[in-house]
């Protein structure tokens, strides 16, 4: 069974003085469709302090396990563009996010990290001459930008009897999974599959709510409770 690469976005706090709920994003993972060449998504200063953002994005070969082991690809000239770099936003204020994808139009779907990082703009100045060392409280939001492939194909395997599912198209989806057919999702197993990636579980065997979720839409697997 090949290992599954959950797509999740994950809060990291490098001071224990503020909130890691301190910024908003009202998105797990962003998703530029394969119709699309420009996204946007709003981030909110949801705080009673004035601070500054800066946006740093980076190429991944594909995102999954520890983001240090991640392998950070080059990005070529032109291929992504964004803005803003930085933005002081006052409390309650929020900005865009754009992004403008100007890549190869191919069957290869791309992954890119995004860290919005979050500080104060009262601790920001400092003296130029200082010999000590700044060390300056931040919150980063992290997570992941999924370019779907212009090319696309949406193709999945799923084996009943052994209790597997594979992804055997070019471009991920998400996974629900539930032990019982009137359980609610609060209690389901939420995963997304890579392209080449499967995974293996005895509900995928029995009758169990059992969707992908993929494009906005619910696609029953073929031991979904019969009633759905």
């Amino acid at each position: 069974m090949k290992k599954i690469f959950k797509l999740i976005s994950i809060l990291t706090l490098s001071a224990l003085t503020f909130s890691a709920h301190a910024l908003y994003v009202g998105s797990e993972v962003f998703t530029l469709e394969s119709d699309k060449t420009f996204f946007s998504r709003t981030y909110l200063n949801n705080t009673d302090r004035t601070n500054l953002y800066k946006i740093h994005v980076y190429k991944i070969e594909k995102p999954g396990g520890k983001e240090k082991d991640e392998k950070q690809l080059p990005i070529e000239d032109g291929e992504i563009l964004y803005t803003p770099l930085q933005k002081i936003l006052l409390p309650n204020e929020h900005e865009f996010f754009k992004l403008f994808y100007k890549g190869v139009k191919d069957d290869k779907e791309r992954y890119y990290r995004i860290i919005i990082e979050e500080t104060p703009v009262n601790l920001v100045p400092y003296k130029e001459d200082s010999k000590q060392p700044l060390v300056v409280p931040t919150v980063g939001l992290n997570t992941v930008m999924v370019i779907r492939p212009r090319e696309m194909k949406f193709a999945y395997d799923h084996n009943n009897i052994a209790g597997t599912i594979k992804n055997t198209g070019n471009t991920y989806f998400r996974l629900l999974l539930n032990d019982k057919c009137d359980s609610d999702e609060e209690n389901a197993k939420i995963l997304q599959l890579l392209p080449g990636e499967s995974y293996q579980h005895p509900w995928l065997k029995q009758e169990h709510k059992q969707f992908i979720i993929a494009f906005d839409r619910y696609i029953g697997l073929e031991n979904n409770c019969s009633k759905n």
